[in-house]
This record gives C-alpha cells, structure tokens and sequence, in this order.
C-alpha cells in the first residue's frame, strides 16, 4: 500500500537551507521585537513541538539532483550538489588560530578516528543535522550518531569549524546528550566562535545548569543576538561576581523594557540572592506562573536549587520525545520521583548506560529500610542479581519486564536487566524464558554470553525457541544457520512488520542473499531505489562513516512500529560496509525486539 512520503522528503532538500529554523535552533530571532511586543519568555522551546500526529511512515529523502553518472567516479556524492549552493551559506571566518580536532572520544575511548567526516561536505551533513527529528527510534543509532559526533576531528570541507562545531553540539543537545554537548564547546577559544556557536553555546550551558559557562559568552553574544538571554547573562554573572549594583542595574532595565517575562527576571534574581548580591529582591518562586519550561528556566531553576515541578518537566519531555529527561539526569539536586520519571525514557533512547541504571536504582534506594527495599524496584533488581537460585533471578526478572508500560519502557526493562541476564548461568529450567534474556543482553551489546543460550533452545520447535533464533541469527557473532524455512517458521508467530524487519536485517548482514530468498523479500517489501538509499549507499561505499551515521539517522525519524524495512536493510548493510559490524548486529537485534 502506498504512503504518505511528503514529509520526510523535504528534510534533504532543506538541508540546503541557508539557516535553521526557530523551532529547530533554539535561540531567538536575530531581529529584535517591536518596542510594543508583549513580554516573552527567553529563549524559545529548544526543541520543535510535539507533532500533531505521528508519521506513519518514512519516506524517501529527496537529494537534490546529482550530476550525470559518467561525470565523477561517485555520482551520488552530496559534494557535487552542495558545491553548487550560494557562498552566502557560509559563515565569516574569524580572526585567530585556527580550530583543529575537536572531540572527547579518541579511537581508544570509542570515537571513530580523525577521518569520520572526511570526504562528506560539511554543509550538506550540517543541513542533516539541523532538519533531524531526534530522538531516533533505534537506541544503537542513538549510539552510534552520539559516538560519531563526539569522535576527535577536524571539520569537512565546506564549512566553518565554528558552525560545524555548533551542528554538532546543538544534534547532541536535542539528542538529549547534555554531556557530550558540553565537552565539544567547552573550551573553545572565544576569538574562534561564530555567531552560530555562540547561540548553541548558550542553550548548552543553560541545559547543563551552568551560569558560569555563560559569562565568557555575554558580550559576544548581545553583539551577534538581540536576544535578553545575553542582558540577563550579563546580570548574573555580575552577581555572581559580587557586583551588586551592575547586577540590580540590570535586572532593573530588563524589566523597565517589557521585554522579557518577569518570571525569567525573578529567577535571574535568584541567582543574585544566593550569590550574595541580590538585595533582598527574590521572592519565592511560584512555577504556577507559567505553563511551559524553557532552556533558561530549566538551567537557572536547576542552577539556583529551585526543584522544578514534575509535570512541566513530564510536559517538555513530550515535546522532546523524551531527549530532556538527559538533561534531568545530569543536574545535580534532582529529587527521587523525578529521577525515577527519567530514567526508563532515557534507557530506551540510548542516553542512559545499564552501569547508570544499575547505580540510579540502587542510588534511591539508599535509606530504604529492609522491608521497604524488598517491595522497591531496587529490591526487584537485587534480587535479579543475587537471588539464591537462577529461577528465583528470572523470576525477579520476569516482574521487571512486566512493570514496562509502553514499548520503550519495556525495552528500557531489557536493558536494566542486561547485566543481569549475563552472569545467569545457562540453565535449561527457564529455557522458555530464553528470547527475554537473549534480547536484554543483545540490548547492552553482550552478544558472546547472549550466544551460550543458543545450544539450549536451538533443540526445541516452540515459539520461544524460534524467537531466540531470529535474535541470535541477527545478533550472534556466527554460529546460527539461516535459512528460508527457518525465517518462514518464525514470520508465523509475529506480525508482519517484525518479520520483515528480521528479513531486512538478515538483508544488510548478508544472510538473505541468493534467489530462494527472493520471494520472502519480495512479499516484504525489501526493494528501493531513491535519492535517500543512494545517498546511503554511496557514503558507505566511499566509506564516509560520519556521513553514513547521520543518514541512518534521518531513516529512522519515526516509532519503531513505522520504521521501513526497505530503509533498515540499507542502514544494515551501510553499517557493516564502513566496519561497524558489531553495531550492525545489535541494532537489527533491537528491531527484532521492538519491531
């Protein structure tokens, strides 16, 4: 049946915008407001409101047109189409040295070296980028374009480092990776930063709670926005600097001017208390005052140690898709409910480790008594851990699945329960419970112990032995046959959509190749040809790893139960071209657990 492709397939002709959209990038417009607009709240959402309805569907990407195929050895490369754009997308260059290598993660700490990037043009990748709808649906997606954007590399062609550097920052932070998003711009030599970066800059250190991030930045910033972030800024940092006077002088202007929602004043005030240089003026903060969270009300709020009620927290995670709860778990002074409320959102997404699950739960239950921590999730989970036998342990295993309540949730139970599963010895007394263990392991990556299971069911003809067959068959490093029939056993039990996913994997691995594979992909649907899947195609080939990352991304912009399995057969299949075979396994794992 045909779908409904107009929406993802402008996302590659706006990545050759010449600027984000205000929805996309959060600061406010270049312009300032007419001296007669009504008070406004600083910085708009960071994010894009929720849609209205979900896509049902991905559609292809629509590349703008590539030259003819005899013209250049690589037809498909965005290089020759961005070559093409106006000049006038491209930043000024600052004075000062130039900006190098930029990244935490060397290849040693995960990164995927100092050419990740090389041979893409940085304005087409950019524009991906800035268009991205995150979170993605794939948790090891979510990985892979975090790792990817944290690697240590230079800029591509066709940009400027300072913007490239804001792309990057400005994806990790919507990503809900406040971490990573502060290790790229911290740091950065203030003579090297764009207008671009300053922006992103700011909306980083606000979601990370850090007003001292912000000082360095203040007069930058009021030069290249006219948005208040930059007065309040500059208010602030004088407070926190002692300077009593400069800091109520500026407050004063603000709110003389009309232009910014008094609340955000009061809590710039706040900060001013605290720092010793308020003068009596903030009062209690009254969060029934406003309907909605900003970046600055989060990051001041949180800087200040005012708690921030849970519903307008609840309220932008359902505007992010979840990604805010990653700034929550990395502010200090975060109370236990709401610690709580983040933690499975963010597991599901790819944000949070199952080491931080495993140190959050045990962390909140720190003074519980014995009673009370037996009937705790923390209980539960201790009991998954040590309990005297490995029934009793997949018991307790068994209740922490059950307690998901959506299909994230339960994906992010598999992944609490990772660890877990791994030190359970091989035990054919809950063989059945054999596919529950396999994928929580495959969902941390533990893909050797999730293979020992294999021996165990491989014997048996029910539906838990051919569920963990079409685990492992995706999952396991070898050593599980594939064929036809096998696959065809194992579509009965599901749905059609999870079958093809598992054929679309099987696909991208290499497992599926040959014509009595051809009618099972036929009936799924397995074939495309479009300026998207070219342009995957072509990356992989040229072994453009950073560029195949984010475009694997921008084919996964929908809930699992809409992901294609034409697109996900080419997003496998460019893993294992550019050597992320490992990755690979694990996200078609994933697809056949929440597919």
């Amino acid at each position: 049946m045909a779908t409904d492709r107009r929406p993802l397939a402008l996302l590659l002709i706006a990545a050759f915008a010449a600027g984000p959209s205000a929805a996309q990038v959060a600061p406010a417009p270049d312009a300032p407001a007419p001296a007669t607009a009504a008070p406004k709240s600083l910085l708009p959402d960071s994010f894009g409101a929720a849609p209205s309805a979900p896509v049902v569907a991905p559609a292809p990407l629509a590349l703008p047109a590539a030259p003819e195929a005899d013209a250049t050895p690589d037809a498909a490369a965005p290089a020759d189409v961005a070559a093409a754009t106006t000049a006038a997308t491209a930043a000024a260059e600052p004075s000062g040295p130039p900006i190098g290598s930029v990244g935490p993660l060397t290849p040693d700490a995960g990164g995927y070296g100092p050419d990740v990037f090389a041979g893409s043009d940085g304005r087409f990748v950019a524009g991906l980028l800035r268009r991205l709808r995150t979170p993605v649906a794939a948790r090891w997606a979510h990985i892979v374009l975090r790792r990817a954007l944290l690697s240590e590399a230079p800029a591509p062609v066709g940009i400027n480092p300072g913007d490239w550097i804001a792309e990057r920052a400005r994806t990790l932070l919507e990503m809900g990776e406040i971490d990573g998003a502060k290790a790229l711009v911290d740091n950065l030599p203030i003579d090297r930063v764009t207008p671009r970066l300053v922006r992103v800059e700011g909306q980083v250190h606000l979601a990370a709670a850090d007003l001292p991030g912000l000082c360095p930045l203040a007069d930058t910033g009021g030069a290249v926005s006219p948005d208040p972030l930059w007065k309040l800024s500059e208010a602030m940092c004088a407070a926190m600097a002692g300077d009593d006077i400069t800091a109520a002088s500026g407050f004063d202007g603000l709110r003389d001017g009309n232009q910014v929602d008094p609340f955000d004043i009061m809590l710039g005030e706040r900060i001013a208390t605290i720092s010793g240089a308020g003068g009596g003026r903030a009062a209690n903060v009254e969060w029934d005052a406003v309907d909605r969270l900003t970046p600055y009300r989060f990051g001041v709020a949180t800087a200040a140690g005012v708690a921030v009620p849970l519903p307008l927290l609840t309220k932008l995670a359902e505007a992010t898709g979840g990604a805010s709860w990653g700034w929550v778990l990395r502010a200090p002074g975060q109370a236990a409910d709401v610690r709580a409320a983040a933690l499975r959102p963010a597991a599901a997404i790819g944000i949070v480790s199952v080491d931080d699950m495993v140190s959050a739960i045990s962390a909140a239950s720190a003074d519980l008594d014995r009673s009370a921590l037996d009937a705790s999730p923390a209980g539960t989970l201790r009991a998954a851990y040590a309990a005297p036998t490995t029934v009793e342990r997949v018991a307790a295993m068994r209740t922490i699945w059950a307690s998901g309540a959506d299909e994230p949730d339960r994906y992010a139970a598999h992944v609490e329960t990772a660890l877990a599963a791994a030190r359970l010895p091989v035990d054919q007394a809950v063989a059945s419970d054999a596919p529950e263990l396999i994928a929580s392991m495959l969902s941390a990556g533990i893909e050797d112990r999730a293979a020992k299971w294999w021996p165990v069911v491989a014997r048996g003809g029910d539906a838990a032995s051919r569920s963990a067959w079409a685990l492992l068959a995706v999952g396991a490093n070898g050593g599980i046959a594939v064929s036809p029939d096998r696959f065809a056993a194992y579509a009965k039990d599901v749905s059609p959509h999870r079958a093809a996913l598992l054929l679309a994997a099987l696909d991208g691995l290499g497992h599926a190749r040959g014509s009595d594979w051809s009618s099972s992909k036929s009936d799924a649907g397995l074939t495309v040809a479009n300026s998207w899947s070219s342009a995957i195609d072509a990356a992989a080939a040229a072994h453009r790893t950073g560029e195949v990352a984010v475009l694997a991304a921008t084919g996964l912009q929908v809930r699992w139960a809409a992901v294609s399995p034409a697109y996900f057969a080419h997003i496998i299949a460019a893993y294992v071209a550019v050597g992320w075979n490992h990755e690979a396994r694990m996200l078609a794992a994933e697809a056949v657990t929440r597919g």
